[in-house]
């Protein structure tokens, strides 16, 4: 197919049509596509005027067109009054209006892989640069065409306000954007993490954010969303014994034995239940290791493409690599990965939830940890909407072992839509659960 056939007449013209059956998709519209994503600029003239209108709360009719057009002198250049008496005439309807939109921004996403791959070969050809700066200019663009046209990126005024009165309307509609975390403390505080969102649970090793992300992606698959689990750590069986042992409630360490005869009869017959319940659940899991932001949006994009995605979930950022983007210390890899998942969390409008370490210092110090504790670099407090950051108590046994208490306490350190605090948890190690902490009673 030659680059001057990657749009649709039809498609586009289904479109106008159908804003003039019914004026009130206008909003809905304008959430799905841009005036840019039309090829014709007869198309995109008429879309934006009719924008226009409907922000103004005119009738968008035929005879109101003709003169919005006429009076912003556009009318003779695309096409006259015939042109509008044709798009009235056009057989579209109001239902079939989001096919429609998704066939005019797929042309458009072409029309704007076509532009990357010509760029991309200028660069490849340009023998003044270097492999490596070919390739990080390449995934630069990458990134930023993905973040483009996957989320607009970049509004005007009338474009806020019918993203702004959607929103509104999908709320209002009862439609729940975001993921909740399923536990009551954390999301009284955070309400939902929200598409585009980069969450970060930060811990000191063997403190249970892994076990946490677990909790909050099982909380998450059993509400219906889709979830894809990127565990650089633990491999793909390790983390499938830890789903089942969390949805059945049976010792972790049990499903190590030959033939598991550790089991009970009971705990059996709940073992099977819980890989029943796996398998019905939306999970993906990657154990790829020494991944790059890159690998990981690739993968995440065909998950969306395949099946839809409402939660990317990374075990942990310190175990991610830059890969040509390597920089000079780690600090710097660090603040790279931590933007380029953010630009993910955006570009695919899913919330990112992130795994970090914590420094030493909450443990020589004797406290609770706080934001600076952050590992190896400050942008991941910049760049994330939330931080929560875990801490379970300890003490030693009489061997000398460290033990952690079964309760921990997570500090909301940052929510840029909701409120900070603390939050108590309890822990349930053996199956890699938490719970809203109860209080034990005669305490």
């Amino acid at each position: 197919m030659k680059e001057t056939e990657l749009y649709s007449v039809e498609a586009e013209q289904g479109i106008l049509g159908a804003i003039l059956i019914k004026p009130s998709i206008v909003p809905n519209v304008s959430g799905l596509i841009r005036p840019d994503d039309f090829y014709r600029q007869a198309h995109k003239v008429t879309f934006e005027i009719m924008q226009e209108m409907a922000l103004q709360g005119e009738s968008v009719d035929l005879v109101n067109l003709a003169e919005r057009l006429r009076r912003a002198g556009m009318l003779e250049k695309v096409g006259g009054v015939a042109y509008v008496m044709y798009l009235g005439n056009v057989e579209a309807t109001a239902a079939g209006v989001e096919g429609y939109c998704q066939t005019v921004k797929d042309y458009s996403k072409r029309r704007q892989i076509v532009e990357w791959a010509r760029q991309a070969m200028g660069a490849a050809c340009d023998m003044g640069k270097s492999v490596g700066e070919v390739e990080n200019s390449m995934q630069d663009a990458f990134m930023k065409g993905a973040q483009l046209s996957e989320h607009k990126g970049l509004y005007n005024a009338r474009a806020l306000i019918f993203a702004l009165q959607e929103d509104i309307n999908r709320r209002a509609r009862g439609e729940h954007v975001g993921v909740k975390t399923g536990i009551r403390g954390i999301d009284s505080h955070i309400g939902r993490m929200e598409p585009g969102n980069l969450v970060i649970i930060a811990g000191r090793p063997s403190h249970g954010k892994s076990a946490l992300a677990c909790t909050i992606a099982i909380n998450a698959a059993r509400a219906g969303k889709k979830i894809l689990w990127f565990t650089l750590e633990m491999d793909a069986t390790e983390t499938a014994r830890r789903i089942v042992s969390f949805l059945s409630g049976v010792d972790n360490a049990k499903f190590k034995s030959p033939e598991l005869r550790a089991m009970t009869e009971e705990e059996c017959g709940r073992y099977i239940e819980g890989y029943e319940t796996l398998d019905r659940l939306g999970v993906h899991v990657s154990d790829a290791t020494n991944q790059t932001p890159i690998d990981l949006w690739r993968t995440a994009q065909g998950v969306k493409a395949a099946g839809g995605l409402d939660l990317v979930i990374v075990d942990y950022i310190g175990l991610m690599s830059a890969g040509s983007q390597k920089k000079e210390n780690r600090v710097q890899e660090v603040s790279y990965i931590t933007r380029m998942l953010k630009n993910m969390a955006q570009a695919l409008q899913v919330p990112v939830l992130a795994l970090s370490q914590l420094n030493r210092a909450s443990d020589k110090e004797s406290r609770m940890p706080r934001l600076s504790d952050l590992r190896d670099s400050g942008s991941i407090e910049q760049d994330a909407n939330i931080v929560m950051l875990i801490q379970r108590g300890s003490h030693f046994a009489e061997d000398g072992t460290v033990v952690y208490d079964n309760t921990a306490t997570l500090d909301i350190a940052k929510v840029r839509d909701g409120a900070t605090g603390t939050v108590k948890l309890d822990f349930y190690p053996a199956c890699s659960k938490f719970l809203d902490h109860v209080e034990k009673k005669g305490r």
